[in-house]
């Protein structure tokens, strides 16, 4: 299992830190799962297979088949949606796609801050 998760999180250039944010966990702890140094526990595990649309099995090693129907249905739809994205990244050189991939994350990161700061606002 360590080298799904991490190969997951390093395939969409995360590093632990975020992907442990967003999985309402610590880092250390994702750390440990990526290590197989603690076993999962299974709602963690379910929240880790929903986030990269993966089965369960997948991230577990017990099966190669990374989604089932209703999962690559869901990857085909966001396909369709933005392929001329895709294709237009494709099409750059790794530093560009890296540079891009960087961008991405920091409005990302902004864009998730202005709505906990409107959210924190609205409560006030």
């Amino acid at each position: 299992m360590e080298s799904r998760i991490k190969q997951l999180r390093e395939n969409r250039g995360l590093i632990q830190e975020i992907l442990a944010s967003e999985l309402g966990i610590t880092q250390q702890m994702l750390s440990k799962y990526e290590r197989d140094v603690l076993c999962i526990k299974v709602d963690v595990l379910k929240r880790i297979a929903e986030y990269f649309n993966v089965t369960t099995d997948y991230l577990l090693g017990v099966s190669e088949v990374k989604r089932d129907l209703q999962g690559q249905m869901k990857v085909n739809k966001t396909l369709d949606t933005y392929y001329d994205l895709i294709e237009i990244y494709k099409g750059l050189d790794e530093y560009d796609q890296e540079m891009v991939w960087s961008i991405m994350q920091t409005v990302k990161k902004t864009c998730e801050k202005r709505k906990r700061d409107k959210e924190n606002t609205e409560e006030s």
